[in-house]
């Protein structure tokens, strides 16, 4: 052979091998469109035995989330995958959120409605979503070529039919009929009990929002990756993969709720007991859980962790099942998700959720990705905000008029009645009414009488004391009664064992975890409480100068009752007592500082978390 000849037959050789490693790397061509058949220069096979590799959709809210996997657990290099009418095979459709090593072909001008690979790397359950037209209505079919490599591919892959109604989308459990077989199996993945080292702990917000919805506690945890409890979920074909991590607890549970509320919802928990983790089922009756028997195969562990203070566990739940008689369908019926964790357990169930727990705003489908919003309790908002309204505010004011004003403002009266007693019996009727509408608040939205924290209890003894009041008033001896100095005491004491309560109840209500309250609350709450004991200290004070002054005691006691206007025959009994004006100043000083504190705690209350609605506040005049 001689030399020239060599330099060609290597150049001949070079071209065949430039033509193979050209043949996959940018993915499939436009010339593919048509019937999805690789165009490879050189030796390449269609294979005729069934196919290793098949196309799991799973229906969203207008769109189809699309898994391309196999079985066994093999990779593939080239893929090209098209929606077409099963009636017209005409394409439909468009392909969105594609990962990195796919993308679109515009098979149609201006249509993304074919997917290709991006480089001949190994892949593995690649997902991406399709997107039906507006108006479509028709049933379709995921029509696929899969490359295991260069020489070895199969041609129209086929997946279960997809019924579309105007974007309402329905996976058919039986599929087409297609040229080369395939097997049904979800794809492959290889259960595992691990360890987790704290780098991987993190892993779980991995793919929030793009590949898996994703929702924790506290509010907002998710984007700042710092819930204390989270429930991630990721559909894969038509099997669901539950990830649950809590901080500092003894188990973690996801339920599936019909509404933001606790009642009637299927429960899994992962419990810590003895340093296993164990996997179980209940059911939320009302307020009380309940342990269920596990059935066979509808939840199955896949791993699980205990690292630190961090119990951690993944397990599978079938798309359907009946709990308790009802259906749970998670491929077409939308769900609430409600996340709870506790420290303690018992022995048939899980105890009260101590640690965390927060409900979705809304139902959706676990199949369609995107961001979760916490329930905002608008019931708990409003009785919170009545009971701030009530205890700091009216009643603060209602109860110094009472102790202090009654020779104030003497000179004129109010509907035939002395100013401090028509405002005092004003601001204390909103007190009672306000206080009983908040107690009614709560029980409808707890359902129940809740026995687990100690700010219930006050809240309690605060609205059974506060009720009485009126009544008591009502049934008053008169004045010079012998048993008038009972009546006061009585009356006297009752009111303010209720505001104590009331504001002592507060206090408890900013640790709760249904309250969303920061902290820092605590500084508010202490700083009205100083201000508010200063005022009475200074009042008592100016009280006392009063009393020496005039030669008589003046309203430094509340139990003490001022004689009828009728009997008073002094000169001066229609004039306001000493220091009237100072304590004019000082009133209006605390009405306006009382009214603040009130208002801000409203707000707080009103708004939580508000740091969430702070943040949203900023963002928006921003963006403006």
């Amino acid at each position: 052979m001689t030399r020239d000849h060599t330099k060609v037959t290597l150049l001949i050789s070079l071209s065949f091998l430039s033509a193979t490693v050209l043949g996959l790397p940018n993915g499939a061509p436009q010339s593919a469109c048509k019937d999805l058949t690789p165009r490879h220069p050189g030796g390449s096979n269609q294979e005729s035995h069934p196919p290793p590799y098949q196309v799991l959709p799973a229906a969203g809210q207008g769109r189809v989330r699309l898994i391309l996997g196999s079985p066994q657990g093999l990779a593939y290099e080239g893929f090209m995958i098209q929606a077409r009418d099963a009636e017209s095979d005409e394409l439909v459709g468009e392909f969105a959120n594609l990962p990195e090593s796919a993308q679109t072909i515009e098979c149609t001008d201006g249509v993304k409605n074919t997917v290709t690979h991006t480089n001949t790397s190994k892949k593995h359950n690649l997902e991406f979503d399709w997107e039906a037209p507006a108006d479509y209505e028709g049933t379709i079919v995921f029509k696929s070529t899969f490359a295991q490599d260069y020489s070895t591919y199969w041609v129209n892959v086929e997946s279960p039919r997809v019924n579309v109604n105007k974007r309402s989308i329905d996976v058919l459990t039986s599929s087409t009929p297609i040229t080369t077989l395939r097997t049904t199996t979800p794809p492959y993945f290889s259960p595992t009990v691990d360890h987790e080292t704290k780098e991987s702990e993190d892993s779980i917000y991995t793919g929030c929002g793009s590949e898996k919805n994703c929702f924790g506690s506290p509010a907002g945890c998710i984007e700042a990756k710092n819930c204390k409890a989270m429930v991630a979920v990721l559909v894969r074909g038509e099997r669901y993969l539950f990830e649950l991590q809590a901080h500092d607890s003894k188990y973690v549970a996801v339920g599936l709720s019909n509404d933001s509320y606790m009642g009637d919802d299927s429960v899994v928990e992962c419990t810590n007991e003895d340093g296993e983790i164990a996997l179980h089922m209940s059911w939320n009756s009302g307020k009380t859980n309940k342990r269920l028997p596990m059935q066979n195969g509808a939840v199955q562990l896949e791993s699980s962790s205990i690292k630190d203070d961090v119990i951690a566990c993944k397990f599978w739940r079938e798309k359907t099942m009946v709990v308790q008689g009802w259906q749970y369908d998670l491929v077409h019926t939308p769900y609430n998700l409600l996340i709870a964790a506790g420290k303690n357990l018992r022995s048939n169930g899980v105890a009260f959720h101590d640690t965390e727990y927060l409900a979705t705003d809304s139902a959706k489908l676990l199949s369609d990705v995107g961001g979760y919003t916490a329930a905002k309790n608008v019931l708990i908002r409003v009785h919170g905000a009545l009971m701030l309204a009530s205890w700091i505010g009216f009643a603060s004011i209602g109860i110094l008029l009472a102790r202090y004003y009654r020779q104030t403002w003497v000179n004129s009266q109010l509907c035939g009645k002395d100013h401090w007693f028509a405002w005092h019996a004003v601001f204390m009727l909103i007190t009672w009414w306000m206080t009983m509408a908040a107690f009614v608040i709560i029980f409808v939205d707890l359902g129940e009488w809740s026995s687990q924290n100690i700010h219930a209890s006050l809240g309690l003894a605060t609205t059974i004391l506060a009720f009485l009041q009126p009544f008591m008033a009502a049934i008053r001896p008169p004045p010079g009664a012998p048993r008038r100095p009972i009546f006061n005491w009585v009356h006297w004491l009752f009111g303010n064992a209720a505001q104590i309560c009331g504001i002592i109840a507060i206090f408890f209500a900013v640790r709760l975890k249904k309250a969303k309250l920061p902290e820092w609350v605590d500084w508010i709450l202490v700083a009205y409480v100083v201000f508010h004991i200063l005022t009475h200290l200074i009042l008592t004070f100016l009280g006392c100068a009063s009393d020496k002054q005039a030669s008589r005691r003046v309203n430094s006691f509340p139990m003490k009752d001022m004689h009828s206007r009728g009997s008073m025959v002094h000169p001066d009994a229609r004039q306001d007592a000493p220091f009237s004006g100072m304590r004019k100043v000082i009133f209006g000083v605390y009405f306006v500082v009382i009214f603040l504190f009130a208002a801000a705690l409203i707000v707080i209350t009103v708004l939580a978390p508000i740091e969430e609605s702070w943040a949203s506040f900023t963002s928006t005049i921003k963006n403006y």
